[in-house]
């Protein structure tokens, strides 16, 4: 019993130790070409991006709801995380590579590769909408310049279906929208920095959500690469003042991210400090455990050698008496 006990004991702990380690190697979960994670980056954010920049277009010329753009925003980022996020992580934004990359969920090398990646994968992506856009047809009467306005994140637009806002107000929904998608990015990534299976869902959510929320005053630009593609492209247009509202597209996501990566840092200290309590609770009762099981085994055998005593006083005196 008490052999069996210890066996169990053993495997149980060499067990965690397995999986601390398997936890703590960086990239054991993705690729291991670190050149597929980066081309799975910039293959992702060209996707999402392309796919969510051509329904904004469609979506404006047909007069559809900002709800409809919210859903295309869900479906491109779910799909492209479904399919991409065993590979790479699926983080398609800069600001979630700073995230994971301050939360010690990925190393700042690769976030930095991951941000190079995506930034040209967005400017790609919107090359390819400039170039599309110059053959929409003519009876539309919408300059590429109107296309432009239309699609470039800024908060002084002079779109038709953009309500033009102070830096202040701007700021405020930027930082919002931000929140609610890095704070749902984290949630679904594992402390060593593996998707967890809902991580496709949670932060297609976020992103759709930021998006339905923002569109009307600035486009939605939580993403620092989908911002940065589209205002070069919007400069190449024509359109003024994109590049000098840049910044706000760049500083606000990265500061949700900083905040977010502090706090969930935060509560992954709680919780370590809650486990560490929880296993040396364990280990006490099991040593409580071993200790009741040895007395008893003890006194067992003091019982039995009682009764081997007497059995034995028994004979003798009843051979005495023959």
């Amino acid at each position: 019993m008490e052999e069996a006990r210890q066996t169990e004991s053993k495997n149980r702990q060499v067990h965690k130790r397995y999986n601390k380690a398997d936890s703590q190697r960086e990239g054991f979960y993705f690729s291991r070409r670190k050149w597929l994670r980066i081309l799975t980056e910039f293959v992702g954010t060209y996707f999402v991006v392309f796919t969510i920049m051509a329904a904004t277009c469609w979506i404006t010329l047909t007069s559809l709801s900002p709800v409809y753009l919210g859903i295309v925003a869900f479906c491109a980022y779910a799909g492209a995380a479904a399919v991409f996020q065993g590979i790479s992580g699926a983080h398609f934004n800069p600001a979630v590579s700073f995230a994971m990359a301050l939360s010690s969920r990925l190393s700042w090398l690769d976030a930095l590769y991951y941000a190079i990646a995506q930034i040209v994968g967005a400017i790609a992506a919107c090359a390819t909408l400039f170039g599309l856009l110059k053959f929409m047809p003519s009876d539309l009467n919408v300059t590429s310049q109107q296309w432009w306005e239309l699609l470039a994140n800024t908060f002084n637009s002079s779109a038709s279906d953009r309500i033009k806002v102070g830096p202040g107000f701007a700021i405020v929904i930027e930082l919002i929208a931000a929140f609610i998608v890095m704070a749902l990015v984290l949630r679904a990534v594992h402390t060593n920095g593996k998707p967890r299976r809902s991580y496709y869902f949670l932060s297609a959510l976020g992103y759709g959500t930021a998006t339905i929320l923002a569109s009307f005053f600035t486009g939605g630009g939580f993403n620092p690469a989908k911002a940065t593609g589209a205002a070069i492209m919007a400069g190449a247009a024509g359109v003024p003042g994109v590049g000098a509202e840049l910044w706000l597209f760049w500083i606000i996501p990265l500061l949700c991210a900083a905040v977010c990566a502090l706090i969930n840092i935060i509560y992954q200290g709680m919780d370590k400090n809650k486990s560490k309590g929880e296993e040396e609770e364990e280990n006490s009762e099991d040593k409580a455990v071993e200790k009741a099981e040895k007395i008893s085994e003890d006194g067992k055998e003091g019982e039995n050698f009682s009764e081997a005593k007497e059995e034995v006083g028994s004979q003798e005196s009843e051979s005495a008496k023959d």
